[in-house]
């Protein structure tokens, strides 16, 4: 059956563009040029010729039978695996049609050209084609046909097609990896003359270049080319795997040495505090900062694209080479598929994260008892309050500090930060508190 499939599909498989376009039916033989099959064949006279540059406004494709041409050119279209359907003719009276295809397979790719192969590899060929199907009604038999320049086989077969009798003879030969195929196919039997014509038409081949069959080396390398953007996809998704999984551990094993460090630096400081001679450290400096949504949206842009500017850039790099992949990688539907979905979604996927960054800092935001946020610095230690109950924070529990023109930014997570306006000071000045943090906090400080 998948033979029958084979030969009933290449009466469909359309596509190639021809540097021939023909107007009206044929009145002499003309020898046309197909470059996508390297080869030249003359067109007998008396016929329709249909190829993917003719115009979809010619009355050819009407006298021809097909009422929708512009539905018919949509079958002139070359599949993901390079099969083409070079020419098609019509008969003018209707009462034949002759395809002229070209076929890729793992025969033909095997077999390359039947001028090299053994005469068992090429009668095993002729064997294959050579069959009866009592289920559908169809027989087909094979034989070798001579041509002077490539073997020829030639295949009668007589079935139906969609409850449709038909009679078809296909000439076929294998030629650079592919096979090429003159299919002659008519609801009635095919004449003695209707056979001479296909006949006279594949003697007239004639193969313009001959390729050298790959080695195997070249071969691998071809499959290799191949898989190169799945290999790509692979390796960038393990790449973000091991780069997220290093960095949740590195942040990890941060929060637990700072924990550690808490814990001991509140045992101390309860310690100081319950000696009679405790004297509370002198405040350095102070600020009041209203976090307004205009506030938290600066940091949220700030947070995407100066803290992780490097990760969101090969992020957006890494975007834009998966869909030049899927750009010029055009062996498989699926992968350019694929490929141009991982693309914009690395593109995309920088803006998706600030936009529900902003979307969750403004909600916690808004839910608190009130937006302003009231900072006192000292030695050791800073105090927030307003914004939440009056607590103090020793300075190694940041994380990173960085600045904008406005605002420092000291993370206490690796998303999350204190919002310190520069213009908010009360107390003392920002360059003070630039030189507090930098001398307390050393390399996490990030300053401009």
């Amino acid at each position: 059956m998948k033979r029958i499939i084979a030969w009933l599909a290449a009466l469909v498989l359309l596509a190639a563009s021809i540097p021939v376009c023909f107007a009206d039916v044929t009145t002499e033989k003309t020898k046309v040029e197909l470059e996508d099959l390297d080869m030249t064949v003359e067109v007998p006279e008396g016929v329709y010729v249909f190829t993917a540059e003719t115009d979809a406004l010619s009355g050819d494709w009407l006298l021809a039978g097909y009422e929708d041409s512009v539905e018919k050119l949509k079958t002139f279209e070359e599949d993901d695996s390079g099969n083409v359907l070079a020419m098609e003719l019509v008969a003018e009276d209707k009462s034949f049609t002759i395809a002229i295809s070209r076929k890729y397979s793992d025969q033909t790719r095997e077999y390359f050209n039947l001028n090299d192969v053994s005469d068992e590899k090429y009668q095993e060929l002729i064997d294959s084609n050579t069959f009866v199907d009592e289920e559908y009604g169809v027989t087909a038999k094979a034989q070798a046909y001579d041509h002077d320049q490539i073997p020829f086989f030639r295949v009668d077969l007589e079935g139906k097609a969609n409850d449709t009798p038909i009679w078809e003879t296909c000439y076929g030969t294998i030629a650079n990896g592919f096979s090429i195929s003159v299919d002659m196919y008519s609801n009635q039997e095919l004449t003695e003359e209707q056979q001479q014509i296909l006949k006279d038409m594949v003697d007239s081949i004639h193969i313009t270049k001959f390729y050298d069959k790959p080695t195997q080396q070249q071969m691998m390398m071809q499959m290799v080319g191949m898989l190169l953007p799945m290999i790509a996809v692979i390796v960038l998704i393990i790449i973000f795997i091991i780069v997220t999984r290093v960095h949740v551990k590195r942040s990890e094993r941060r929060k637990s040495e700072i924990g550690d460090k808490l814990v001991a630096y509140r045992k101390e400081q309860a310690a100081k505090a319950a000696q009679p001679d405790y004297v509370p450290p002198k405040d350095l400096l102070e600020n009041d900062t209203f976090c307004s949504d205009v506030a938290v949206k600066r940091f949220c842009q700030f947070h995407s694209f100066r803290k992780n500017l490097f990760r969101n850039s090969v992020f957006l790099l890494l975007g834009v080479a998966s869909v030049v992949m899927a750009i010029v990688y055009d062996d498989n539907w699926f992968m350019r598929l694929l490929l141009a979905a991982l693309g914009v979604y690395m593109i995309v996927q920088p803006f998706l994260a600030m936009d529900k960054m902003t979307k969750t800092e403004i909600g916690v935001y808004k839910k608190a008892r009130t937006r302003d946020a009231h900072y006192t610095f000292r030695e050791e230690d800073f105090r927030i309050s307003g914004i939440q109950s009056p607590m103090l924070y020793p300075y190694f529990q940041i994380l990173d500090a960085y600045e904008d023109k406005d605002f420092f930014y000291l993370y206490y997570t690796d998303d999350r930060a204190y919002l310190v306006d520069k213009n908010g000071f009360t107390q003392g000045e920002a360059a003070e508190l630039r030189k507090l943090l930098k001398e307390r906090l050393g390399k996490v400080c990030h300053w401009k």
